[in-house]
């Protein structure tokens, strides 16, 4: 049995795009600017409000919910806004939609949402166009519909709105609701990049390093990438560390890398929690400590990422910076290798093979070497032929039956997962093979 395969296999990802969200209230600042020449002191504010000002309404609203020069008064503030919003002004209208989106002051309630986005999107607001379409991109209150989404963001990214601009891009780029066009979703990145916003800066450096909807131009990722470094990206981070742990563009500077992987690991990025894990072990960029591995390649598994589960498994096997701990292993494995991660189900194959931290099963073996191998696995088509050499042919039946068994569960739980998983349009993270 060929024992190479217990080497942790860190193959990772050199940078990552980031997801869609949807967008926060307007700041108190361009609120009270909105309304500056009938702002004055609150009392005169208040009049005006009673009298049926909707901009005095909505300044009186946003003055309660924050404190801004009179006592916080949450059901104040949520009365002058309701107001507001049924005069039919945009910005108190996308407020209230925002508020029964997430449950803030009200009941959860996304048909109210959706009510009050569409009203004020009506009126053409770039925030509430933005806004609903996350609703139609997410399937929040309405059904999934990435073709209105994109032209929702389309209408809002026509009058200037960098996030809508972000959020375009990204259907262009993955040919969601729109014809894919990766030409237009780099320029629509570039733009919203250049009007400073730090997830289009990091994605457009992504554009850059992949040379998709452009030529790859390593300077320009560096320049993106720092930017978004910068307004505080954790993705970034780690995409800067890749390129001085390889030298893109720029020497290699592995100690460089694990600096700027511990940055982007310290804010929970997993696949940075990885590769900083890679570099102790390897001693590459810092001195060699299993223990630092094991502490990152710990907090990665702890979020259920395969090849962390896998790695760390790999550590306990071996007692590297852990106590040397078979069934540790074996249940580190058998997490990963019910994601169908080929390496893990390897892994977990040999150990039932020879009953290490698991009860000896050779049906066992044969099921996880079997679905290892038609993943691509060399070494568990070999280890699988050697172990049907000494299996009976019930056992044989038996190791058949259970690879039946697992692979229709697995299609069942993915096709139940895939509604869901339609809903993320954007992951931070291609998966790592190893």
């Amino acid at each position: 049995m060929n024992k190479q395969f217990w080497g942790c296999g860190f193959v990772f990802v050199a940078a990552m795009l980031l997801s869609a969200q949807d967008m926060p209230l307007e700041s108190n600042e361009n609120l009270w600017n909105a309304v500056a020449n009938r702002s004055g002191p609150f009392l005169e504010l208040l009049r005006q409000a009673e009298a049926g000002d909707k901009y005095a309404q909505y300044s009186v609203a946003i003055a309660y919910a924050t404190g801004s020069g009179v006592p916080k008064n949450d059901g104040e503030g949520l009365r002058w806004l309701l107001q507001a919003a049924e005069q039919g002004l945009a910005g108190a209208q996308n407020n209230l939609g925002y508020r029964y989106e997430h449950g803030a002051g009200v009941p959860q309630d996304y048909g109210e949402a959706l009510r009050w986005f569409s009203s004020a999107a009506e009126q053409k607001l770039p925030a509430a166009q933005y806004n609903l379409a996350y609703l139609y991109q997410s399937g929040e209150g309405v059904p999934l519909d990435y073709a209105r989404a994109a032209e929702l963001y389309g209408q809002a990214a026509a009058q200037g709105l960098a996030q809508a601009r972000h959020q375009l891009g990204f259907a262009y780029l993955d040919g969601r609701g729109v014809p894919r066009n990766t030409t237009e979703a780099f320029d629509l990145f570039h733009l919203a990049a250049e009007q400073g916003l730090p997830a289009a800066q990091q994605n457009l450096g992504v554009m850059y390093f992949e040379g998709e909807g452009t030529a790859r131009n390593y300077p320009e990722a560096l320049k993106w990438f720092s930017r978004a470094a910068n307004g505080g990206v954790p993705e970034a981070y780690h995409s800067l560390g890749h390129i001085y742990e390889f030298g893109n563009g720029v020497a290699r500077d592995p100690a460089k890398a694990a600096g700027l992987y511990r940055q982007a690991a310290e804010h929970d990025l997993v696949i940075a929690q990885i590769e900083l894990a890679a570099l102790y072990e390897k001693g590459k960029g810092v001195q060699r400590d299993y223990s630092e591995a094991a502490k990152w390649l710990g907090r990665a598994a702890a979020r259920g990422h395969p090849l962390a589960e896998t790695a760390i498994g790999a550590l306990y096997y071996r007692g590297e910076g852990v106590s040397r701990d078979y069934r540790q292993a074996a249940d580190w494995f058998q997490k990963a290798a019910e994601q169908n991660y080929a390496l893990a189900q390897e892994n977990l194959g040999f150990l039932c093979q020879n009953g290490l931290g698991v009860p000896l099963s050779y049906a066992e073996a044969y099921k996880w070497f079997t679905l290892a191998a038609k993943s691509g696995r060399a070494g568990s088509g070999r280890a699988l032929v050697a172990l049907k050499q000494i299996m009976t042919a019930a056992q044989v039946r038996y190791g058949q039956a259970k690879v039946s068994e697992w692979v229709s569960h697995y299609n069942n739980l993915k096709g139940a997962t895939q509604g869901t998983e339609a809903r993320e349009l954007h992951s931070y993270a291609t998966a790592a093979q190893p």
